[in-house]
């Protein structure tokens, strides 16, 4: 934990000690109404879903549709591009070499190397108008689902709670919403399978075994590796349950339960391989391992690095050769500090501060037989993190969802303690679900604010003595009407409506803080306005004929930034995007592309313009 970590669990700890109950009135009658929605559980489902949806729709203004721009994004476009055409799979374009691109396979068929959920998901948005509306719609499910798997571990209260949390933390301001990477249909699926375990072992309905192998084949499709190691704790769990069980009983549930879900699993499998085999031409070769062949660096901690290989293009060479070697060097202190990174990350990305401070009943959890089985179930998921190289947040994603019902199960006995009698455990979560409403919005409106602003500045100059003013009016306010008993009675929500009000600006002061110190330590997208392709593709779609642009990279350019990308059906799309490789003539393409308007474009030099190509401008020299 960095210094401001400990200094905001400091804060919110010395708060609620010797003032235990401030706001109550107004705290109360939130929670009753909250606890009144939260009772009608369909209900509550289908309104977490709809505020997910409104919510983001509501920041469109400053938050506008995303561009892709980083190379996972663009080959999930792909696949949904291919699948909303009524295909897996692409045939192989003839002049390929000058199309290849990172993480898209060329041969046996022009496909995404990744499996195939998301791209179904973006899929779907796009028959409905727009990619992103797919990824919208994953993380409103997302939110559903989570929140229906709560209901099923805990009260219908703590469980809307959950969900309210994970969409102010991940599902409204994150790259899971403001993306095409992903992230929302890999934490879907492990939501249903967590929420059907504790449902099966209550009421042995078929429909919750129906649900747990669902979960089973969408984490499957979405997050292979991540999603196995998520599934053998609870899989297991599920069937030495049924083994315990008497001979009749025994019977029934493998009956009811272990056959349904054994077919449901088969289904899966089945579907896999054959993505497999018209993708890759085998049932048992998925597309990424054909992405493996070309990429030298270890895969697992204990992996070295295979020789070199020739690319025929800079960008390859640079990517492969250069950038995924400096991620890790096969030794002990280097695979802690990979665990050391990813734990950084994922407690950055997923808890921060305040949602760390439920894990201090983490020994009250343990007591719990179902608790300890999600424990072990985290282990082992951080091991399974752990030892493969490569990481981002979303590949965490199943396991976030165990760490939600962690996470409120804590809450739930955090409420419960007291200390002399002060309720100290209903202030801090109070305080916690503060700080997870107000954190957003000051990263929002720092971002809306980019420009020097005199009010923000002024605020973020004297920011601590705001803090000191607000808990000294905090406690002063306290102390008189512990001394005025008789104006505390005559106006009590007066009182409490202030002292509401003075508790809110304190953990705002403290979410500034954070913002204004650690602007990287909250799951937020600032870039969305970022161009990327944007102008380029609007010059061109505004022209009449079919388009060629055959893009040059200067010598240091940034391989993380590619723009050749281009649609499942290459011939037929109005703009084909190409690479000039050094050494190797375009002749072949330009023939090929003959009917097309041909065009420069040198991003490193102008990323907004391209420029109409002439045989002078023609360059198979060596990039500049």
């Amino acid at each position: 934990m960095q210094k401001l970590d400990w200094i905001i669990l400091a804060i919110c700890i010395g708060l609620v000690w010797p003032m235990p109950g401030f706001g109550e009135l107004v705290f109360a009658r939130i929670e009753e109404g909250f606890a009144r929605i939260a009772r009608h559980e369909r209900a509550a489902l289908v309104a977490m879903g709809a505020v997910t949806i409104l919510a983001r729709l509501a920041l469109l203004p400053w938050m506008p549709v995303p561009q892709p721009k980083v190379h996972d994004e663009f080959s999930y476009l792909l696949a949904a591009d291919t699948f909303s055409h009524g295909r897996l799979a692409n045939p192989p374009h003839p002049l390929w070499v000058f199309l290849d691109t990172f993480h898209v396979i060329q041969h046996p068929t022009y496909a995404s190397m990744y499996p195939p959920a998301q791209g179904m998901v973006l899929a779907v948005g796009k028959l409905l108008g727009n990619p992103w509306i797919g990824v919208m719609l994953s993380v409103a499910a997302m939110c559903m689902a989570i929140t229906w798997m709560l209901q099923g571990w805990m009260l219908p209260e703590w469980a809307l709670l959950g969900g309210v949390l994970v969409l102010l933390r991940v599902g409204l301001f994150s790259y899971w919403m403001n993306s095409y990477w992903g992230g929302a249909v890999a934490a879907t699926g492990a939501a249903l399978v967590l929420g059907a375990l504790p449902r099966i072992w209550e009421h042995q309905r078929p429909r919750d075994t129906v649900i747990f192998g669902l979960g089973a084949g969408i984490l499957a499709t979405s997050r292979p590796v991540e999603g196995v190691i998520f599934f053998i704790p609870l899989g297991c769990a599920l069937l030495w349950w049924v083994i315990r069980q008497e001979g009749a009983a025994r019977r029934a549930s493998t009956k009811h339960l272990l056959l349904p879900l054994a077919s449901i699993l088969l289904f899966v499998s089945g579907f896999v391989a054959y993505y497999n085999l018209r993708v890759t031409g085998s049932p048992l070769e998925f597309p990424h391992f054909i992405e493996g062949r070309f990429i030298r660096t270890a895969i697992f901690l204990w992996q070295h690095d295979k020789p070199p290989i020739p690319y025929a293009n800079p960008q390859f060479d640079d990517f492969y050769h250069n950038f995924l070697p400096s991620l890790y060097h096969t030794s002990w202190a280097a695979a802690e500090g990979q665990f050391e990174w990813k734990l950084t990350d994922f407690w950055q990305f997923y808890l921060g501060p305040a949602l760390t401070i439920p894990f201090l009943a983490l020994p009250w959890l343990w007591k719990e037989p179902r608790n300890r089985l999600l424990l072990f179930q985290v282990a082992l998921s951080a091991i399974g993190l752990w030892v493969i190289v490569y990481y981002h947040a979303h590949y965490a994603a199943p396991l976030m969802v165990t760490i939600v019902v962690l996470l409120m199960q804590g809450m739930r006995v955090l409420r419960g303690w007291r200390v002399r009698g002060h309720a100290v455990g209903v202030a801090l979560t109070r305080l916690i679900m503060l700080f997870s409403l107000l954190i957003g919005p000051v990263y929002f409106a720092r971002m809306i604010a980019a420009e020097s602003n005199p009010l923000l500045d002024w605020l973020h100059r004297h920011s601590s003595l705001l803090v000191i003013a607000a808990v000294s009016t905090l406690v002063a306010l306290r102390l008189g009407s512990s001394f005025a008993p008789r104006f505390q009675s005559r106006w009590p929500w007066m009182i409490a409506s202030c002292e509401f009000l003075l508790l809110a600006g304190i953990v705002l002061q403290i979410c500034v803080h954070q913002r204004n110190s650690y602007p990287d330590d909250y799951a937020f997208v600032d870039d969305l306005n970022e161009p990327f392709r944007k102008p380029v593709e609007q010059q061109l779609a505004a022209l009449s004929g079919e388009h060629l642009v055959l893009v040059r990279y200067a010598k240091d350019h940034n391989s993380g930034e590619e723009y050749v990308y281009n649609e499942a059906d290459i011939d037929r799309a109005k703009t084909v995007w190409a690479r000039e490789i050094p050494r190797i003539d375009p002749s072949l393409l330009l023939r090929y592309f003959r009917n097309r308007d041909v065009w420069i474009f040198e991003p490193d030099e102008d990323d907004s313009v391209v420029r109409p190509f002439s045989a002078s401008s023609n360059s198979t020299e060596p990039p500049r």
